[in-house]
This record gives structure tokens, sequence and C-alpha cells, in this order.
């Protein structure tokens, strides 16, 4: 999950750097690479100095630094692990076989193993270094590896999902390889996913780990860790806070902190601690704080940095007519997209908040993107921006310019149709969006008329209790309502706590949902997990079988290959803007504060912090 090489002092990129809009109020944001394309000959990661202790960062003995943020997890089993708050303490005690880089996350890097992947993109072979070692001194094995797959996939979710129908043999104690029935150029980066995080096979198995049903492991795994990262979980109290210390055996560099305390704060109380010194970072600056507190003299010893998150928060309409029947019919679908002004949305999720032209996000490749204005600065020869002035935040930043090999062409090939779901032959739009769809409040009202829809109430619901990145979901979901109001559309907000409201989410029960994503691999096959039967598509039941035409569609995005993967990846999101039961919506900000104890929180390739990094 972290680079195999000296943390860089700065804020780093986020998950998606090519899209980063940074407003940067006391840091500065590292360098972007810019990535290639992609080569079909094998492909070959070597390890390049991973656990060579560093002399420079030695651990210094000082107060616990205090990181505060949102739970929004209800155990640290990596497997389950899908929320950001869960994510944060993942990368600080497990790693994963591969690792992107934090300021170009579409390269993949070798984490715990080298790998090399066939030509065919069909298999992968994994060399774990010979110095990898968990918490309790023993060696990370090729047993280990092959426990931590075989139970993720066996016990289902998420991450069963992600990991796809592979095989995994032993090779030797360090080698083994990683099957796939068919090509997945995805497969290094889905392997950097938290969920994967190696787990000590021995350790988890005293503690009831198996391959499938049988597992009982996850209770204990909740609340403690047996990975081979930088720190270990030394104490929880679940719900209100985690306490890390350094893993003994770590051979990479040494974290500066001798422990770290996670604690659970709502962003209000975060602003608080921020300001007076009880908290050293926060992770949830609500957006209406972030410029206010700039200007406030009190807090000049806090930096505060805004981002682009990689986060997509989008509207789920359910599709199964049995739980509604308007939100299951097509016409009422048009009529809610067509009704949204998705730029006003944007504008009440807060400064630097960027609207969603897709449902692959800005910066990933195939993603669409806005043209670049044209008195956008070049980048430095060191990737650090010109001059002081920040971006607008609908703008897009000056590296997307020098992301020509993996960005969605503006037009898109006509000389097939693409079918419909109907089955019958639709012409592929000459353009794809560079700006956000326009409201059209006339053809929404004409679209809900055809529905049939005589203003019945429709459910919205969404987590009453956690923020996205600081943000207050009622602000959108009080905006959606009012927006659809002219329509004729009669919206009833219906806030749940987060365990009602996620679990009706996963059992597919909302009638209309308000819910955000973050790429769990950077690569736009990641999106497809809206495509009928992917893991998002279940929770708004779009089964695979119902468009047989969207499921041939979206088999051969995902097969997809070079120079054909953008104009893929563009038909796909075309036809799901047509005819998909989700809204895209926008990218919020995450605005991240830290006082003067720390001169440095790098960002991961997964859109959270690197706790091991903090200087």
């Amino acid at each position: 999950m972290r680079r195999p090489t000296v943390p860089r002092l700065g804020v780093g990129a986020t998950l998606l750097t090519a899209l980063a809009t940074t407003l940067v109020l006391g840091a500065c944001t590292g360098p972007a690479a810019t990535p290639g394309p992609a080569s079909p000959s094998a492909t070959t990661a070597t390890a390049t100095g991973r656990g060579t202790p560093a002399s420079t960062t030695t651990s210094a003995e000082r107060a616990p630094l205090v990181v505060e943020t949102v739970f929004d997890f209800t155990s640290l089993d990596p497997r389950v692990l899908v929320e950001r708050s869960g994510l944060l303490v993942a990368d600080a005690a497990y790693e994963t076989l591969t690792t992107l880089d934090p300021e170009d996350p579409t390269t993949v890097l070798p984490g715990l193993a080298e790998w090399t992947m066939s030509p065919e993109r069909n298999w992968l072979t994994l060399r774990l270094r010979p110095d990898a070692t968990f918490s309790d001194g023993t060696r990370v094995t090729s047993d280990d590896v092959v426990f931590t797959l075989a139970r993720a996939r066996g016990l289902g979710g998420t991450a069963a999902q992600l990991l796809g129908p592979v095989g995994f043999t032993k090779v030797d104690d360090r080698t083994l390889t990683v099957i796939t029935p068919g090509p997945n150029f995805a497969l290094p980066a889905v392997l950097a996913n938290p969920a994967f995080g190696i787990l000590n096979a021995d350790v988890v198995k005293q503690h009831g780990g198996a391959v499938g049903d049988g597992d009982t492991a996850g209770t204990w795994l909740s609340w403690n860790s047996a990975g081979s990262g930088p720190y270990v979980v030394a104490e929880a109290d679940a719900g209100r806070s985690i306490t890390l210390q350094p893993n003994p055996h770590w051979s990479g560099p040494s974290p500066v902190f001798t422990e770290i305390v996670v604690r659970n704060a709502p962003p209000a109380q975060q602003v608080r601690d921020i300001e007076s010194g009880a908290a050293d970072v926060v992770l949830d600056l609500p957006p209406d704080h972030a410029d206010a507190m700039k200007l406030r003299p009190t807090v000049s010893s806090v930096a505060i940095t805004s981002q682009t998150s990689p986060a997509l928060a989008f509207l789920l309409l359910n599709d199964d007519q049995t739980v509604n029947r308007w939100t299951g019919n097509p016409d009422f679908v048009a009529a809610v997209r067509l009704g949204l002004d998705l730029e006003a949305v944007t504008r009440r999720a807060g400064p630097g908040a960027v609207p969603a032209l897709g449902l692959v996000p800005r910066g990933l490749p195939g993603a669409f993107e806005p043209p670049v204005p044209a008195a956008t600065t070049p980048p430095t020869p060191t990737g650090r921006a010109t001059g002081t002035a920040a971006p607008s935040p609908t703008s897009a930043p000056a590296s997307v310019a020098t992301s020509a090999p993996t960005s969605v062409p503006t037009s898109v090939p006509t000389s097939a149709a693409t079918p419909t779901p109907s089955g019958t032959a639709a012409p592929i739009p000459t353009a794809t969006p560079t700006t956000p769809r326009a409201r059209d409040l006339a053809a929404a009202r004409a679209a809900l008329a055809r529905s049939g829809y005589r203003g019945e109430p429709i459910r919205l619901s969404y987590a009453s209790d956690r923020p996205l990145n600081g943000l207050d979901l009622r602000v959108v979901a009080a905006a959606i309502r009012d927006q659809l109001r002219p329509v004729g559309i009669r919206v009833v907000l219906a806030p749940a706590p987060m365990a009602k409201a996620l679990s009706d989410y996963e059992k597919g029960l909302d009638v209309m949902g308000l819910w955000a994503w973050t790429p769990e691999y950077a690569e736009p096959e990641a999106a497809l997990a809206f495509a009928p039967g992917g893991h998002l598509a279940h929770r708004a039941r779009w089964v695979r079988g119902v468009s047989s035409a969207m499921d041939a569609l979206t088999a051969a995005t995902r097969t997809s290959y070079g120079d054909e993967r953008p104009g893929a990846f563009a038909r796909w999101q075309l036809q799901m803007e047509q005819f998909g039961p989700f809204v895209p919506l926008f990218q919020p900000a995450a605005h991240l504060a830290h006082g003067e104890r720390v001169t440095a929180v790098p960002r991961t390739s997964i859109g959270s912090v690197d706790l091991a990094g903090i200087r």
C-alpha cells in the first residue's frame, strides 16, 4: 500500500493526482508523473530499496500524534474495509502485494512482492520480498498470501467481487501465481487495494480464521491487527479511538511518531480541536470552515489543504419495480436526470467540489475531462505549479494537459452503432461531454408525464451521521428535493443513522439513495461496478440479464485494450447515462488541517492519509 521509498515531505496527491484541483493554504503538492500507454509485452515490476531503513527518519520520543476523523467502519478486518477511516488504519497496519504510486496512481509498483504479468494479461507471477516480516517476527510466505486471498474470496462481499474468478497457486515459500480466466489488465492495481492486506495466516487461524463459512476470525480482526505494516493496533476502544504503535519488526523507514491515536469525532468537534491544539491532524474539515479558518488570526498556526476528492457522489434510483414502481420506470428516471441542475448541486457541496461528467471519476483513464483553459500555466520541470493563485474549483488542472495518452478523445468513433437495452441500434454520440449536462425542465416534465407518475412520495435515503469529507449530506439531499419539485416529483427526505442506512443500501432497499463511491483501484474498470450485476448495481437491483445489450457492451469495455480503451469507456458511460439507474453528481473537496507539531501529511493513492509518513 505504500510506495517502496522514503515518503516525500509535503502533502502528496490523492488517488487522482491528474484531477486534483489543489487549493493549498500552508502546504505544497508533490509532482505528478505522466502515465504512459500500456504495453502489450510482458511487464515486470522490481522492488527498489524497500526495506532499507532511512537514517534520516529515526523515531522521536514525543507525545502521541492525535488524528481525528469520522469513524465510518465497524471492523478493521481488511477484507471488509471500504471506508476511508478504516483504510487509514489498514494502510498503517498491513501491506499489500502491489502498491500504487501516490503521485501517479495509474502506475503500479511493488509492495510486498515484485511482479511479472504475462503478455496475455491472464496470469501474474509474484515474488515476495525476502525481508517481509509480520509484527510477531515471522516471515511473510506464499502460504500467508494464498490464505489471505482465499479467505477474501471465500467470505464473499466486495473484496470477493473485486478479486473475481481468479486462481492462486503456491510455487515455493516466496513465489506464487495468480491466474484469471481471461485478460485482466487491472489485476496488479486490484491487488493494491487494502482489502487484500496480507494477513499472518497462523495468527488469524488461531483466532478462528478459515477459508469459507467456517471463519470466525472477523470478531478478533475487528479491533486487532495481524499484518506487516509499520504500525500495529495496540489498543482499540470500539467506536471511539484506536491506538497505534510501531511494528518492532518493521524494516522500512522508521515512523516519526511512536504512538498515534486515531479518534472518532464529528466535523464540528474537529474544528474546535484543531483550533485549540487538542488534535494534530483533522481529516473532515467542513467546506464552510476551510476558508473561514484561514482568515482568522487565532488559527494562523493551522495549515489547511483542500483537494478534489476521488470520491464520486451519486444518486441511485432502484430499478426493481417491486421496491418502487416509479424509480424502475425509465421515463421517471429520465425526468430526474433532466430535472437536476448539476452545477447548482455542486455549489451546495462547497468550495473545491467539481461536477461529475460521467461515472468514471475525473483523472482516471477513460474519464470525461473539461477542456484545459488556454491561460493555464504549464507545470515546472519539478511538477510544482508556478505562481500562488489557486485554480478555479471547476477548472481542470494544468497536469491534465500532459495526460493525453490516457484521456478520452473529444469525439467518439461513429463507425458502429451501440445496441440499446431494448436491442435496437442507437448511434453513438459524436462528442463526449466536457461540461455538466444542462437542466431541461420542459423535457423533464414531458418525461414525467410519459411515466404516468401522479405525485406519490419518493423517499430519498442517506446517512444522517456520516458526512462526506466533512460535507453534511442533508445539504445536498435538500437541494435535490428542491430541484425536483418544479418537475413535479415529490421527494421526501429519509435520513437514517449510518448502520440502518448502510444496511438498507446494501440490501437494495433504497427507493432513491444519495451515496458516494471511491474507486477501489486507479483503473477505469473500477467504475464497471455500476454496470448490471456489479456490486454497486446490485444495490440498485440492476442485475445481469435485464439488458443483454448492456451486458455485452460492459464485457467489450472490460476487455478493451490500448487505443481502443478510451473510446470503449466513453461509449459505456454514454449508454449508462441514457439507460442506467444512477445519476453521477459531483466529486467533493477533501479539506485537511494540521497544527504546528506537524509539517507534512502525505496522502495515499486510496484517498486517505499515510499515517506512517506524517512528519
